[in-house]
């Protein structure tokens, strides 16, 4: 089988929890990739790559996606979401709508984006977060990314939501913490929630239980 499945990836489980629940439940011996993880926190599209279509994973995983996400002002974390280590921070001014487009409005296009502590990104062959849960604070990196589109849907007295459009590799948690950060306010995504790949949305992606049924065939896209 040569097919792309999108699949909604559920909070709580990581992106090869799903791989392996496909395995189980349809063909062990499947061969089958994916086209971009998906933190075990968040939930959303996650692209399964089957047979020959996991030669397609390097250009897949270079796709815009978009991503809902939910901001908690007032308090940070190590993680700078909600799986850390939270820390109330001091007084803060509440900003008015105005501040806040001004803020976000601002990181739309390309900016240097420091790379978490807890992320995936090597130093010297191993994992940062691997690092960061030995309390080894590594050296500040940044990288290049773009911010194709990003609109506040929800302004609350301690929370703001946003609906974001970025390239490839850019992390959610840093650039809304980038974002308020320019306001003065601490803070940690709650909920991230990756509604797009590319043209894969959510509303097309096969549910992990659909593996112990046949359903999961109609989401499937044939390569050719």
């Amino acid at each position: 089988m040569d097919a792309i499945l999108p699949v909604y990836k559920p909070v709580g489980i990581t992106s090869f929890d799903v791989i392996r629940a496909f395995k189980r439940s349809v063909k062990p011996s499947y061969k089958v990739g994916h086209g971009g993880t998906l933190d075990p926190f968040a939930d959303g599209v996650l692209i399964l790559l089957l047979g020959k279509a996991t030669k397609l994973m390097s250009t897949l995983s270079t796709l815009p996606k978009t991503y809902h996400a939910k901001a908690v002002l007032g308090a940070t974390s190590d993680t700078l979401d909600v799986t850390g280590t939270i820390v109330e921070s001091g007084k803060w001014k509440v900003p008015s709508n105005e501040e806040i487009l001004t803020a976000s409005d601002g990181f739309v296009g390309q900016y240097e984006q420091e790379i978490p502590q807890y992320s995936a990104a090597k130093v010297n062959g191993k994992p940062r977060y691997l690092l960061a849960r030995k309390g080894e604070v590594t050296e500040r990196k940044f990288k290049q990314v773009e911010i194709y589109s990003l609109k506040i849907t929800n302004v609350a007295e301690d929370s703001i939501e946003f609906i974001t459009k970025v390239s490839s590799g850019t992390y959610i948690r840093q650039l809304s913490y980038d974002i308020f950060k320019k306001l003065g306010i601490d803070s940690y995504l709650e909920n991230l929630t990756r509604t797009e790949i590319g043209d894969f949305s959510i509303e097309k992606c096969a549910k992990v239980e659909y593996f112990m049924t046949e359903a999961w065939q109609d989401k499937l896209q044939p390569l050719g």
